[in-house]
Formats: structure tokens, C-alpha cells, sequence
């Protein structure tokens, strides 16, 4: 990694030129092409103009051996802070739109490709070292030599250092915080992707089957994703005590599809009922493999009508897709995607690029996967060295999502729980479920936090997050990274529809009898 001291060379430079009110000096910023070293090459630094957005910064991109690509954006006017962003998916290019949100703020920032290009798992294929850079290794050695050039470049090392992420960037999260506990003061972790093997089996897998394993007669086309999203909240909406378009909690939801919809007959319009194929393929969905294997997917994250008939997020991104009359996949579904590729290329230690899930996939009888999930999965829950070296983790997930079980997520923080006990985690370690919410956001609840204040203000401050304030705004524009809420104030061009508290888990937020129902004011966190 780069190593500078403050008695000689370029670092010493930088270091009695730095001032507080700090200008973009496109030479200075050059300078940035001699730190390199045996393992780090910097292969470009050039200034980006400001825009009405960002500010003005200096670009740093390099390449740690043997194939990790990094970027850093050292910003004028820096707060004296570093965030790190994660990826999503399998990864393979540089996260440029969640560096802009701290980007806006003041942060230097800095996001990998994690070692390979594209999103496609093939890059796993008999590459043992671009499987260890996408694990864990990436984000680590990418951290090392980014502060390293935040320190040459402003003459200080970062104050404080925080990571965010969220899917496979929550469990790159959970990955820093049991491997390498001193990279950061706090991390923001959606999501997580933590159990990564058992994941891509008994979920993706699991749903592709269900849906396609019989040659397509269990696909639920969107009309009919329609009619099952109205009958789910029309049985559950209210459990909570209140009809307002959200489940709070879909562990409370009771419907079941034998009973709740309506088989078809010749009197009866398509996208109102539904084949038995289709109902089988509903309720295996909806059990999965079993509650001692993994659990089926959550109520209430069918579809989000409001934001299109297609590509909501819900059960037609990650479980349908789309499908000609004839049978033939048009627009692959995620999780057929993502079962399909990660038995081909990331399931095992000798790669399967012949594996056929549709075939060679027995629940039964599940093939040993041990060697890849020892290093992809972020399970460990012993997370004391977090709580000793005094660091903070803020871990929030959607209630709605379908693309990972928000029930996983539970399971690991209550894992945490038990490992080291419950006030030694909370200490350390909050949990926050947003109810409406699907994978990273959209979905019809409120959706848009500042997770980044909150952890902020537990680390520099010792404010532990009790609740905090989560908006649905009008405009697909207003959900930009650089849009989201700063100190819980959204921007005041920002149309808000709708607030609600998120509480830290357990407690949950019940409206107190008298207001709008969609105003975060008339709502308090209580035990559940």
C-alpha cells in the first residue's frame, strides 16, 4: 500500500500547503500521478469542474495488483471526512452515483470495481484471486490507498472514515467490519447480502424454479402481479391498526393464496385470477424451502403500481420478468439471473460453467458449496472487536424488499445479539426496518433517510439513533443520491407525499390517534 511519512518527499509538501479553505489546484492534483508503488500504480488525476450539483474535485484513479481498479474525489472545500461506497450486483464498475451523495457533503470519496469489469459472474470462472477481490479483499486494499491519498493530497488523514452500502455493499459492510474492524469509524449496511451461498440457492434459485422449472407455467404475468398486490394488502393492510397502503410488519400477514385468490374459470377475465400451476408457484414463493432452511419471500413487495406496470422493483424485476405468449423469456428476471450465474462460476471451488439449475439444482440433496461460502459469507456475528475498537454500525433494511429477505437481516442482528449480548450490540450496532420499502429503496413507503447524519452523530457526537425521519417524495429525480436528506431536512424544492419514523429494532412507529397519518410528527416508536 502507499506509504508516505511527514519528514520528507511529496507528502511533506502537500502537507504545508493545506489549508482549511482549500481550492482545487489542477497541479497539485497531478502530483497525485507519483503516488505509486509496487502494489498501486495511479494511472490518472485530473480536476472536474463543478456543476450545479457537485463541487469542483480532483479525481484520483489507480489500480492495486492484481486487477482492482479504485477512484478517489478529493472535493474543494473538503469537511475533513472519508466515505467509502459500495456496489451492487456482482460489481465490475466503479460506483460513481453513491460517491456523489457524499461528494456534495464535503466527503473525499472512493469506490472499487471490487477487480473485474462487467456484471456478469463469469469473471469467477477457474480466477481464484478476481473471486477473493469481489469476497472481500477489494474494498479493504482499495480503503488503504485511498486515505492514503486523501492524507497526501490535503496534508491530513481523515478525521473519521465511514463506509455505506447497501445489498452486495451491505455485505462488503459486514465484510470491513468482521475482518478488518479498524478500516472505519462507522458503516451504513442495507440490506446485506451477508449469507451469499445459501442466498443465491434457497432464494434465487428457489424462485426460478418455482416460476420456471415447469416450462413457465408458473410465471404471473404483471396484470395478474396486480391483482396478487391487492390482495395481499387488502387481507393485511390493516393489522397494523391503520389502512394506508403499507404493511408494517409482513411477519403479521396471514394471507395465503389456496384460500385468498381466485382460481380461473372461463368467466373470468386472466389478469384477475389464476391458473392452479400459478397458485403453486405463488405459495412456494411464499413458504420457500422451509422457516429451518431459509424463509420465503416476504408480503406486501408483489408490485409497486405506482411506479409502472414493469420494473418496480417488486416480483417483476426479481421473480418474473417478462414473457412472450409463447413461452420465451424476453427480459430475464434478477433472480434467475443470479441463480443461474453463481452456480456456473461462483458456487463451488472447482467452477460448473455446465451446471444447469433447472436440472442439476436438488433441494434434497444440495451440493457442498463449503469452500465458497467460507470465503463470500459475511456470517460471523461475533462483532466485538466492532464494539472494542469503538466503532458504529447502523444496519437498515426494507420491509418490502423481495431481492433479500429483510428476515435474514434480522436473524443476523439478533445473531449479533446473543453472540455478545443485547446491551453490549446496542452500544454499537442499531437495526432499522422501513416498512414499504423494496431492495435499496423505492416501493410504495417511505424511502428516503439520512442514515449518513445519524451515523455521524453517534460517532463524533455519542447520539445513539432512536428513530429517524424517512420521506416518500414526489419525482423519480428526487431519490438521486445527492438528493436524499442532510440532518433529516430534505431539499426544499423536494415535494414530500408522505413521512414516517423508522425506530430502531424493536420498537416500531404507531400513529398516536390524532393528524395526518402521513406526517412523521404524529407517530412515536413503541415496543411491538
Amino acid at each position: 500500500m502507499l506509504k508516505y511519512t511527514y519528514s520528507f518527499g511529496l507528502f511533506a509538501v502537500l502537507y504545508v500547503s493545506a489549508s482549511p479553505l482549500w481550492a482545487i489546484d489542477s497541479a497539485l492534483c497531478k502530483q497525485m500521478l507519483s503516488l505509486s508503488d509496487t502494489d498501486v500504480s495511479i494511472l490518472t488525476a485530473d480536476v472536474v469542474p463543478a456543476t450545479n450539483k457537485l463541487p469542483e474535485h480532483c479525481r484520483v484513479y489507480g489500480y492495486i495488483l492484481p486487477a482492482v481498479s479504485f477512484e478517489v474525489r478529493l472535493p474543494e472545500n473538503w469537511n475533513g471526512k472519508f466515505l467509502m461506497v459500495g456496489n451492487g450486483g456482482y460489481a465490475g464498475s466503479i460506483n460513481v452515483n453513491d460517491q456523489q451523495y457524499g461528494l456534495s457533503r464535503g466527503y473525499a470519496t472512493a469506490s472499487t470495481d471490487t477487480g473485474h469489469q462487467g456484471p456478469s459472474p463469469s469473471f469467477g470462472l477457474n480466477n481464484r484471486a478476481a473471486e477473493i477481490d469481489f469476497a472481500f479483499r477489494s474494498i479493504h486494499v482499495s480503503t488503504e490507498a485511498a486515505k492514503d491519498i486523501v492524507a497526501a493530497y490535503f496534508g491530513n488523514a481523515p478525521q473519521y472514515s465511514y463506509y455505506r452500502g447497501c445489498s452486495t455493499g451491505g455485505r462488503q459492510g459486514l465484510m470491513e467490519a468482521q475482518r478488518f474492524p479498524d478500516d472505519f469509524d462507522g458503516l451504513s449496511i442495507g440490506a446485506p447480502l451477508y449469507d451469499f451461498t445459501d442466498k443465491q440457492t434457497y432464494n434465487a434459485s428457489w424462485v426460478a424454479k418455482a416460476v420456471f422449472g415447469s416450462g413457465g407455467q408458473g410465471y404471473i404475468s404483471p396484470g395478474q402481479l396486480k391483482t396478487l398486490n391487492d390482495s395481499v394488502y387488502a387481507r393485511c393492510d390493516s393489522i397494523d391498526g391503520l389502512e394506508d397502503g403499507l404493511i408494517d410488519d409482513p411477519r403479521q400477514c396471514d394471507f395465503e393464496p389456496r384460500r385468498d385468490l381466485q382460481l380461473c374459470t372461463v368467466d373470468r377475465k386472466p389478469e384477475s385470477c389464476f391458473l392452479p400451476a400459478q397458485i403453486e408457484s405463488i405459495t412456494k414463493i411464499y413458504d420457500g424451502p422451509g422457516t429451518d432452511i431459509y424463509p420465503g419471500a416476504i408480503k406486501g413487495g408483489e408490485i409497486d403500481v405506482g411506479a409502472g406496470i414493469f420494473g418496480s422493483g417488486g416480483w417483476d424485476t426479481y421473480f418474473m420478468g417478462t414473457m412472450d405468449p409463447d413461452g420465451q423469456i424476453r427480459s430475464e428476471p434478477i433472480q434467475l439471473r443470479n441463480g443461474t450465474g453463481f452456480f456456473k462460476f461462483l458456487a463451488f471451488e472447482h467452477d460448473r460453467p455446465d451446471f444447469d439449475v433447472f436440472i442439476d439444482l436438488d433441494f434434497q440433496n444440495i451440493p457442498d458449496m463449503s469452500f465458497m461460502a467460507g470465503m463470500m459469507n459475511a456470517t460471523d456475528t461475533d462483532l466485538s472487536r466492532v464494539r472494542g475498537a469503538g466503532k458504529r454500525i447502523i444496519m437498515w433494511h426494507g420491509w418490502a424488499d423481495v431481492g433479500l429477505n429483510p428476515l435474514r437481516t434480522i436473524d443476523y442482528y439478533e445473531g449479533v445479539r446473543q453472540a455478545i449480548g443485547t446491551d453490549e450490540t446496542n452500544e454499537f450496532m442499531r437495526l432499522f426496518l422501513v416498512p414499504g420499502m423494496y431492495h435499496c429503496g423505492g416501493g410504495p413507503g417511505p424511502n428516503v433517510f439520512d442514515d449518513l447524519s445519524a451515523l455521524e452523530a453517534w460517532v463524533e457526537r455519542g447520539i445513539a439513533p432512536e428513530e429517524m425521519v424517512a420521506y416518500k417524495t414526489a419525482g423519480q429525480n428526487d431519490f438521486a443520491p445527492n438528493r436524499g436528506p442532510t440532518e433529516n431536512r430534505l431539499p426544499e424544492d423536494v415535494m414530500v407525499l408522505r413521512s414516517r419514523p423508522l425506530c430502531a429494532y424493536p420498537k416500531v412507529a404507531r400513529y398516536v390517534g390524532r393528524g395526518s397519518i402521513d406526517a412523521a410528527e404524529n407517530f412515536e416508536c413503541v415496543e411491538q
